[in-house]
C-alpha cells in the first residue's frame, strides 16, 4: 500500500467534502511562500500507533470555518481552529482504517493545537510521511508519523 498516496486522497477529500475547498491545478510560489496559520495534532492508538500534524498556511482558516458553518462572514478565530481541528480530526479517522484495514479499532485523541515554533523540524522527523495540499485560499501540509 501507498501510504503517501492514501494521506493525500484522503486529506484532498476531506478538504472538499467537509470544508468545501477545491485543490489547485498547480503548486506555485503563492502557496509554498504562504505564512503559516496553525497547527494541530492528533494521537491514534490501536494495531498502529502514532499521530497526524496538520498546519495551515496562506488565509485557510477563515475560509474552512466559513464553508463548515454556512457562514457568510469571517467567523471568529476560535471557530476556525476549531473547524481545523475538526478536519485533522477526519483526516486521521479516515485514513487509519484505509492503512490497517477496517476490521481494526483504534483510539483516536482530541485534536491538540501545537506551537508554531519549530514546527517545521517536527513535521520532518524521521519516519513522517508528508503530503502538501495547495488550495485555492493557501495550502496544507499533514504529515503521518506511524510508531
Amino acid at each position: 500500500m501507498d501510504v503517501k498516496a492514501e494521506l493525500y486522497k484522503t486529506a484532498a477529500s476531506t478538504f472538499e467534502e467537509v470544508g468545501f475547498m477545491l485543490l489547485s491545478p498547480d503548486f506555485n510560489d503563492r502557496h509554498r511562500q504562504a505564512g503559516l496559520e496553525a497547527a494541530v495534532s492528533v494521537d491514534f492508538d490501536g494495531p498502529l500507533s502514532g499521530k497526524l500534524i496538520m498546519a495551515a498556511y496562506g488565509d485557510l482558516l477563515p475560509t474552512l470555518a466559513a464553508n463548515m458553518l454556512g457562514d457568510d462572514g469571517i467567523p471568529p478565530v476560535d471557530k476556525q481552529l476549531d473547524a481545523f481541528c475538526e478536519i485533522a480530526n477526519i483526516v486521521c479517522g479516515n485514513l487509519i482504517p484505509r492503512i490497517a484495514g477496517k476490521v481494526s479499532v483504534f483510539k483516536v485523541a482530541a485534536p491538540k493545537l501545537m506551537q508554531t515554533d519549530g514546527l517545521a523540524g517536527c513535521m520532518r522527523e524521521p519516519g513522517g510521511v508528508e503530503v502538501q495540499l495547495p488550495l485555492e485560499e493557501g495550502r496544507a501540509d499533514v504529515t503521518l508519523f506511524i510508531r
